[in-house]
């Protein structure tokens, strides 16, 4: 979050990035590597200066009102057995409710990009399908359903990380997941999308150009502190990002 901040108050205008096309089938190569590090890891590198910057905590929502949603991944492990299968630790909040959960990514897809943002590198996506299952004891619990999208890059060694090559740039984003939370008891469905600095599908709650912009018709809806840590100044802008950067899965 703190790498947000500092491209939110640069006002950096780098044209965005756009994917090409896939262009190779990645999943006989895929099931080698250990993804795991592409959804939890302390850091992430800029490619271009190799700086290190923490690991994004992802930006969300739930229900048609745009309510603010938090998830954090404590743990996510390789299956020993199924190459394509993750195994999530995490929890969600939703205004003061946590909530912990167990599920699995199933990568579905893989591919390589004709063209890459820099020529050291090769650039790349993966698909998955996410299951992640709320402690049924804890209240408000459910399940989420969905997608996720994480872009990668490979080296000339083979060695894969997190596609930071175009951090800086306008309209970034990674992991991109898009969900449909299904709660136990009531059985209602609601749409519940996260993402690493963008959230997919989110035109009417983030109706910003370069870098996220709350809509001021859902601010109320749990976003007070993250406009005010990032839009605003001096002591309240500085509270506001001390409860922003706050660890509030611990």
């Amino acid at each position: 979050m703190k790498f947000l901040f500092l491209t939110i108050a640069l006002g950096l205008a780098i044209p965005s990035h756009a994917q090409p096309a896939k262009s190779l089938n990645y999943m006989p190569a895929i099931k080698n590597y250990d993804l795991s590090k592409l959804w939890r890891a302390d850091s992430i590198r800029l490619e271009g200066d190799g700086q290190k910057v923490p690991f994004p905590e992802p930006l969300g929502f739930i229900g048609s009102n745009y309510q603010r949603f938090y998830i954090h991944y404590i743990a996510v492990t390789k299956d020993s057995h199924k190459p394509y299968v993750y195994h999530v630790f995490g929890k969600t909040k939703v205004k003061d409710a946590i909530c912990s959960f167990n599920g699995t990514i199933t990568i579905t897809s893989a591919g390589l990009y004709h063209q890459s943002d820099d020529p050291r590198y090769k650039q790349g996506s993966v698909t998955g399908d996410i299951v992640f299952k709320e402690d049924s004891t804890q209240s408000s619990a459910g399940v989420f359903r969905g997608k996720l999208v994480t872009d990668f890059t490979v080296d000339k060694k083979g060695v894969l990380q997190y596609d930071a090559l175009m951090a800086v740039a306008d309209g970034y984003e990674n992991n991109q997941c898009t969900s449909t939370w299904t709660g136990y008891r009531t059985g209602k469905s609601k749409k519940c999308n996260w993402g690493d600095y963008r959230m997919p599908d989110s035109k009417e709650l983030d109706d910003g150009a370069g870098s996220v912009h709350i809509s001021e018709r859902f601010i109320a809806n749990g976003w007070q502190t993250f406009v005010a840590a990032y839009s605003g100044s001096g002591e309240d802008a500085e509270k506001a990002q001390r409860t922003e950067d706050a660890e509030w899965w611990k």
